[in-house]
């Protein structure tokens, strides 16, 4: 008798930890599914490389123009993004202007390549859209570092603050991320026309100074392009609250 009591209580708690065991692989289970979940054909990013074909942007003390580097740091990004399942729009895949083919002075057709960059993002109406751009200040040319900025105004007040935070967690990610001694913050910026009265949240990267020599070197450095856009990806994914899928973990089914 007291065999057979000591056979039904292992059976008892070898049955209490098989539940136990079921009842925590449910949430691992959960969370794995959450992750593949989370990143779908409906998840869209557009990535805008600035400047482009006619319109050179910026360039460097070694004549190294902004549209290149942009466009190379671009498809950085949209590699990473697609990895992990994005749809990824680009507005632009080659050095060309959307707006070269437009009649009219240099102006006119700087104008139209902005307003067709705008007609891309309104009609995709993306998860988020980030404009890949360098900056310059040849007045100071000690001033180096990456900057953020996101729309100002009124104009659909969420979209302006889930830009804003955006922007903020991309700075952060950049800040830590490349670790160029400076300690910047995301700001608002009116007057650019890519800004204004967007529909779905929407980042300007200016990924450093082409006019300070140190960054201009680092700007041309693929390594160094390819950690900017590590940053920017990160900052989405964070901003997404999605989780890379190439890290998800397979569960064993046996």
């Amino acid at each position: 008798m007291r065999v057979n009591g000591k056979v039904k209580k292992l059976k008892i708690i070898a049955c209490l930890a098989t539940i136990c065991f079921i009842i925590a692989a449910v949430p691992m289970y959960n969370d794995v599914v959450r992750s593949v979940e989370r990143i779908t054909s409906a998840d869209v990013i557009v990535i805008d490389p600035g400047h482009g074909g006619l319109d050179g942007g910026a360039e460097s003390a070694g004549g190294v123009s902004e549209k290149n580097i942009n466009l190379a740091i671009a498809k950085e990004l949209e590699q990473l993004a697609k990895v992990d399942g994005w749809n990824v729009v680009m507005t632009r895949n080659e050095d060309i202007s959307l707006g070269d083919e437009a009649k009219g002075t240099i102006r006119s057709k700087k104008t139209k390549d902005l307003l067709e960059r705008k007609r891309i993002i309104s009609e995709v109406e993306p998860n988020v859209t980030v404009s890949i751009h360098l900056n310059s200040f040849k007045e100071d040319r000690s001033v180096q570092g990456a900057q953020v900025f996101y729309p100002a105004g009124s104009e659909k007040e969420s979209v302006i603050a889930e830009s804003k935070r955006l922007a903020e967690i991309v700075q952060e990610c950049l800040t830590s991320g490349i670790a160029d001694g400076t300690e910047r913050t995301a700001l608002s910026k009116s007057g650019v026309m890519i800004l204004k009265n967007p529909k779905t949240p929407i980042i300007i990267v200016e990924c450093g100074f082409l006019s300070n020599n140190e960054d201009a070197k680092l700007l041309e450095s693929k390594e160094y392009q390819k950690k900017l856009a590590e940053c920017i990806y990160q900052g989405i994914m964070t901003f997404s609250n999605k989780d890379v899928r190439k890290d998800i973990k397979v569960l064993d089914s046996i």
